[in-house]
């Protein structure tokens, strides 16, 4: 069988557009996020994110280390439980200073189309 260049270079494309796309999905696994907006007159200064089907938290597993969301404020926070990558259904957790009390969600899906969102308020 005989190639010519034009067939070569078609070759050499194809191999190249599937190995970028294969590298891509391998680097970019299923990313999970969720836009928290903080609708309170408290500061939010810890976040978790549990698998649904878990029946506890982390309490090492603080996802917003370092960091504040101040009344009013919006953040993407990224999923990272180290759990399975399949994983879509998540129950959060955000700790507000200056309240005794917690803000939870549950069953929030990560994996549908567009972004997860939570706004939090009534504290």
């Amino acid at each position: 069988m005989k190639l010519n260049m034009k067939s070569v270079r078609n070759i050499a494309a194809m191999i190249v557009l599937f190995s970028i796309a294969g590298v891509t999905t391998a680097i970019g696994g299923n990313p999970k996020s969720v836009v928290v907006t903080n609708n309170t007159s408290y500061t939010m200064t810890e976040f978790y994110a549990s698998s649904s089907d878990s029946s506890g938290w982390d309490p090492n597993a603080n996802l917003f280390a370092g960091q504040t969301l101040a009344p009013g404020q919006q953040a993407t926070i990224n999923i990272s439980d180290g759990g399975d990558d399949d994983e879509c259904q998540y129950d959060l957790m955000a700790v507000l200073t200056g309240t005794t009390q917690h803000a939870y969600i549950y069953g929030v899906n990560t994996c549908g189309n567009g972004t997860a969102t939570w706004s939090i308020s009534g504290l």
